[in-house]
Order: C-alpha cells, then sequence, then structure tokens
C-alpha cells in the first residue's frame, strides 16, 4: 500500500498543470503521461488483485507487483523531474510555418493516396482491407508486392493517421470539404480495423477530439470536462472492444466477444505491468542487462531485413521467454517503457531515460507555446501527445522508433520544410 500510495501521489500531482483558461492543457504532455501510467501501473493492478485475476499465462506474478510499483514510482518520478528543468523560452520566435490551410488539406489528400497505394500494392490489391466484416481475401497475388521493401509498404499505413490529421485541420478551420474529409476518416479507420492494430486508430481518434476541444470556441471549460471525461472512457472501452473481437490482417471475430465491465482490467492490455514486473525480477539474476543493445537494435530496425540478418526482436523475445518460466509460451507479450530501460541498465537505467523522456516533454510543451497559432505545428503536437500512447505501453524501442519514423517524421519534414522568416509590420 505504501508504494501504490507514492506512485498515485506522483502521478496526480501533473493534474495540477491543468489551466482552465488556457484550453491547450488539456492536451499537455505530462497530464497525458500520468493518465496513461495510472492506467496500467495503478488502476489495472489493484483491480486485478481485487478480484483475484494476478496471474498470466497460467502463473501467478503477485508476489512480483511490488517490482513493477517500485519501477513506476522511481519512472514517474524522474519524468516530473527532467520536466521540471528549466528551458529558455523564446516567446517570439523569428521564423514560422506559413503553410497556408488548403494546402494543409492537399498534403494530406496526397499522404493518403501514397499510404493506400503502398498498402494496396503490398496487399496485392486486395479491397477486402477496407471491410473488417470480411474475412475473405480477395488478393490480387501475382500483383502482390514482396520484395525487399515489403515493411516499408506495410508501414506506409502509418501516413494515413497524419494525412486524415492535416485534411481534418483544413476542413474545420476553413469550413469546407467536410463530406470528403469524412469520407477519408473512414476509410482509413475501416483500413486500421481490418489490420487489428489498435494504436493507429488511438492515435487519429485522439487527436482528433484533442484538435476539436482546443480549436472550437463553443467548447467553454465547464463542458470541455465532462466531455473530456467521456471521451477517455469512450476511448478505452473501444480499444478494448476492439481487442476482443480483432483478428490481425482479416478483420472481426465476433465469436471472440466476452465484453463484460471486469474485461477492461483483464485483457492483453492488463499483462503488461505483470510482464514488466516480471522482467524486473528476472534481470540480472537470470538474464543479463543488455546495455547499449537496444538502441543500437532501434537504430538498425528501419533497415530492411533483406540487407542483412538484424535478427529482430532477439531479446525481447528472449528476454519475454524468461519472464514466462522459459515454456515458450511468451507470444503476444509486451512490457512498460521503464521495462526496457531497466533491461539495459537496471534501476539507473529507468532514472536516467525517464529523466530524459520528461525534459522531452519539457521541450515539445514550449514549442507548442511558441507556435500554437501554427494549424501544421499544432497536428504535428498532438500526435507526438497521442504517440505517447505508445512510448508507455510497448517498451520495445525498435518498434517504438520505427513507428514514430512513419507515422510523425514526415510531418516535421513539410514542416521544416515551409519555415519561413517572420517580418514585423
Amino acid at each position: 500500500i505504501f508504494h501504490l500510495s507514492i506512485l498515485t501521489l506522483i502521478l496526480l500531482l501533473p493534474l495540477n498543470l491543468f489551466n482552465k483558461n488556457n484550453k491547450l492543457t488539456f492536451g499537455h504532455p505530462l497530464i497525458f503521461y500520468s493518465l496513461i501510467m495510472f492506467y496500467y501501473t495503478v488502476l489495472n493492478p489493484c483491480f486485478q488483485i481485487v478480484i483475484n485475476e494476478t496471474t498470466s499465462k497460467g502463473l501467478d506474478f503477485r508476489d512480483q507487483y511490488i517490482l513493477g510499483w517500485k519501477g513506476a514510482i522511481l519512472s514517474a518520478f524522474s519524468v516530473l523531474l527532467g520536466y521540471s528543468l528549466k528551458i529558455k523560452f523564446i516567446k517570439n520566435v523569428s521564423r514560422k510555418c506559413l503553410l497556408s490551410l488548403q494546402s494543409l488539406w492537399t498534403i494530406g489528400f496526397f499522404f493518403n493516396i501514397i499510404g493506400i497505394t503502398l498498402f494496396l500494392i503490398f496487399s496485392g490489391f486486395d479491397l477486402s482491407v477496407f471491410n473488417p466484416f470480411y474475412t475473405k481475401s480477395l488478393s490480387i497475388e501475382f500483383l502482390s508486392y514482396r520484395g525487399a521493401l515489403k515493411n516499408y509498404f506495410v508501414y506506409a499505413q502509418e501516413f494515413l493517421v497524419g494525412g486524415n490529421l492535416l485534411m481534418f485541420a483544413s476542413a474545420y478551420e476553413n469550413k469546407r470539404k467536410f463530406t470528403l474529409t469524412a469520407i477519408s476518416i473512414i476509410i482509413c479507420l475501416l483500413l486500421f480495423l481490418n489490420s487489428g492494430f489498435r494504436f493507429r486508430i488511438f492515435f487519429l481518434i485522439t487527436s482528433l477530439i484533442l484538435y476539436f476541444f482546443i480549436r472550437e470556441e463553443k467548447v467553454k471549460i465547464n463542458l470541455a470536462i465532462p466531455l473530456g471525461s467521456f471521451s477517455i472512457i469512450f476511448i478505452t472501452y473501444l480499444m478494448i472492444f476492439i481487442g476482443e473481437i480483432r483478428d490481425y490482417g482479416t478483420g472481426f471475430n465476433f465469436d471472440s466477444l466476452n465484453f463484460v465491465p471486469k474485461t477492461i482490467f483483464k485483457t492483453g492490455e492488463s499483462d503488461v505491468f505483470i510482464t514488466t514486473a516480471g522482467v524486473i525480477n528476472i534481470i540480472p539474476e537470470k538474464l543479463p542487462f543488455e546495455s547499449f543493445y537496444p538502441i543500437i537494435k532501434a537504430l538498425l530496425h528501419p533497415i530492411p531485413s533483406s540487407l542483412f540478418n538484424k535478427f529482430s526482436g532477439d531479446y525481447l523475445f528472449r528476454i519475454l521467454d524468461g519472464v514466462y518460466g522459459f515454456k515458450n509460451i511468451f507470444y503476444g507479450g509486451a512490457y512498460l517503457n521503464y521495462g526496457e530501460y531497466y533491461i539495459m541498465f537496471g534501476w539507473f537505467g529507468i532514472s536516467i531515460f525517464s529523466f530524459l523522456l520528461g525534459y522531452l516533454y519539457k521541450r515539445l510543451w514550449c514549442w507548442i507555446n511558441q507556435r500554437k497559432e501554427e494549424p501544421l505545428a499544432l497536428v504535428i503536437y498532438l500526435l507526438n501527445i497521442s504517440f505517447i500512447f505508445m512510448i508507455i505501453s510497448r517498451g520495445y524501442l525498435a518498434q517504438q522508433f520505427q513507428l514514430y519514423i512513419f507515422t510523425v517524421v514526415p510531418l516535421y519534414g513539410i514542416y521544416f520544410l515551409n519555415l519561413k522568416p517572420k517580418f514585423n509590420n
């Protein structure tokens, strides 16, 4: 109880950053971080203990929960410490992105065209990928690309997240092209639902909701708080519902649906904290620290496997296998971000990398406050905020790095290529 109380207190502190006079704080990185950490490290484990569901893959981890909480305390405290560093804030920047709203819509549209086209080439122009209710493949086999760059074609789906956000921002501000934008968003959501990977849906829906809350003047603070609370509950249940019925790459399987209130705490997501505690438990007693190896693997991950054998996921699978007793039952396992930091350098790794994460949150917050009137900057910022979910819930650095390259970096490229000097009147 002592460790849990300390962790809860630390995670509640960032809520003081909420400012009713500044709706941008709805998307504050530290608040978003705390909400996600609270779900994974406090709410989930506590409910599991109450209903006596502390097992994963047939093994009981109740005695190891304390290790998971100690790691979470150190990580959360270090994040706050990193965020507390003072950064020189320049209110009037000399260069700004002056892209017109119409240009944003056009760029977003081309992002979507490129993303869909590349993915269709990979799938053999299988139009069933847009129908999660249809489980059969319509692929034209001889047209499907299976060459050295096939993973790039698969990851082209990430372009659709940024593309739709750009189209939505333009349509919302200009009050034009709502119909085309809505059709584009629906098509891409259907593709994401069919693939079964929920993070893309989370990135898109969360960013759209935050953009609306921040930019809509009619949404006053007394209405935004209950709407925001409802949105959090809605997104949480939506992600769990999709997780219950998804089949990767083949759409929905309603036969597997077992959606009851306690499901929110007894899904694959609930095992993430358990696995994190298990990771801390076996290292270095049973497996050695990995030092800088995960960072090297992350940097090599985007390079096509056809050029050399990267042994993708080697240390990840080895450690997850150790967590579950070396019984080869680790598939589908994942751990929180501070689990990866511990794998590298132990408790020191949790402290230093979480500190750097907090510092990056501070840099991001200062950056958007300098450029909050730029629509493209706001889209990039909100996409970074939604990406915090991936950083926390999926600690594997290689996966984080590659997803970030395909999801957020293209928007940064557009932004910096269009920075122009700002002249005073």
